[in-house]
Order: structure tokens, then sequence, then C-alpha cells
């Protein structure tokens, strides 16, 4: 879901009216993304395809997914200069730009088959301390660091039929089973019971009702919202969701999830808006 453009210093030096990008910001817990927000008409930006929604991977081997959008700007900058000061023909002048199209995964989401599995980075790795602008530490924080974040979603059981799938705003109804996947211990489920007692928030429910991209921030994983989406009634399928769209650093200790657990779901679509029938 990557892609990579390669722009010249003739294209840089023809571009009227500047490149042609507004830049926007997107934060969850100590992570940024820095996305394409608008593209002007008629700009370089516009002529080499970028589009609206991308999110900026890196300027020129500088990493846009541990700054802002500020520092994108900086980066964006600096290669510009770099390329502009370059002989005219040399192999330096150019620069490269790759970003990341989240509507890739979503459409293999919409395409996913029988033992098929797609995966997208959700957050890169690095230091994810809670820091002020000029470094310092946050009160109560420490140095804290992550993997890549990457989602993982597969098909387990295919429908029986699909003209209907599952999108935001539709109210699904789901049972599930979940496991901690570094020691496979299961912590949750729609019928779960752990050494004879409910699951706590439960209630024992055999299935379970949410809004698909509106359930309350840490009811569930935001990870569901995300590895649910284009699921069919009758589907099962397993999702592999990395600590930062699953329960952070901190984890939920009633519910033995431990701080930085990568979670394994097996989640079957039971009823979609009301109707359990194949739609």
């Amino acid at each position: 879901d990557e892609l990579t453009y390669t722009i010249t210093k003739s294209e840089l030096q023809n571009m009227k009216g500047g490149f042609g990008l507004e830049l926007g910001e997107v934060a969850f817990r100590t992570n940024f993304r820095v996305v394409v927000k608008s593209v002007t008409a008629n700009s370089l930006a516009a002529k080499i395809g970028i589009q609206p929604g991308w999110i900026v991977v890196s300027i020129d081997g500088a990493d846009g997914e541990r700054t802002d959008a500020s520092g994108v700007a900086t980066y964006f900058s600096r290669a510009v200069k770099s390329v502009l000061n370059q002989p005219d023909g040399s192999d330096e002048a150019k620069m490269t730009l790759t970003f990341r199209d989240p509507s890739v995964f979503r459409s293999e989401l919409q395409n996913l088959s029988a033992d098929g599995e797609v995966s997208t980075k959700v957050a890169p790795a690095g230091d994810t301390t809670q820091r002020y602008a000029d470094g310092t530490l946050r009160p109560g924080a420490t140095e804290t660091e992550q993997q890549d974040q990457v989602i993982t979603v597969s098909q387990l059981i295919p429908p029986r039929m699909c003209n209907r799938r599952a999108t935001t705003d539709d109210l699904i109804e789901i049972s599930y089973i979940g496991q901690v996947l570094e020691t496979g211990a299961i912590f949750d489920g729609s019928a779960v019971k752990i050494d004879g007692q409910d699951i706590p928030g439960r209630g024992n429910d055999v299935s379970v009702y949410l809004v698909l991209g509106k359930q309350p921030f840490g009811q569930f994983p935001p990870g569901w919202d995300v590895g649910l989406e284009g699921m069919c009634v009758g589907e099962r399928r397993r999702l592999i969701i990395p600590p930062v769209l699953a329960y952070g650093s901190v984890g939920v200790p009633r519910r033995r999830i431990p701080p930085n657990a990568t979670l394994q779901y097996d989640i079957t679509l039971v009823s979609l808006n009301g109707l359990a029938t194949p739609q």
C-alpha cells in the first residue's frame, strides 16, 4: 500500500505556484500521522497523482512517520533545496516521496478470500515517550519505545454469500474469543468464563453488539473498527492487533491484558443491522 514518486530538478524548476500540498495531522496516543489534506488543482502534486487522504511515509529518506506536519514541511523544503543545488543531469538532481494509501488496505479487506491475509502498518517503530515540545519528559512519564505496529486480518471461514458488507455506522452483532498473542492466554470472549468467572463488563452475553466505527473509547480495541470493515454475515476473521490499536502501554489488568500486548481475536459476524441471514 506504499507508493513512491521520484521528482526531478527540472520538474521542481518548472512548477508554478508551489508544489500544491496541504498537510494535516492525525494523533493517537503518542503516535502522529501526517496526511495529505488537499491537493491544489494543476499543481505538480496533482500532475504526479498524489491524492488527499494519503499518509506521508518519507521525504527523500527522512522518516515522515515520526514527526508532525511542520517537520514534514521542513524535510520537504530541505530536500527541494538540495536537489536545486545539484548539477543538471546528476544522480542527485532528484528526490523521492513515499506515501501510504489507506484505501488499498480497505479494498483488500473487501476482497478477502479463504485463507487470505492482508496487513498494513499503522505506526512506525521508535520513541513513544510523552514529551513536551522541547523534548523534556512530561510529569510521570518514562522513556518508552515500540516496534512497527502492524494490523493483520485473515479470513478463517468465508460467508455463504455476500452482497452487503459491514461499514461505518452499521449495527453489528459478533461472537469472538480473544487471546494474548505472545502467550496464547485467553483473556476475553463473548461467551467465555475464566476460572469460572464471567468477563468483567461482558455480562455473560453469548454475543456482543456495537456500532462499527462509533464504539466508545476503551470499550473494545480500536483495531476492531479497522479489521471488521467489509465483513459479511457468517464470515469469521482473525485479527492480529498491535498494542497501539489495542490497549497500549497500560493494558487492562482486570481482564489480564498485559502492557504492550499484541492481541489475537477470532470474530464471527452474527448479524448486520438486526438481520442474521446472509445478505
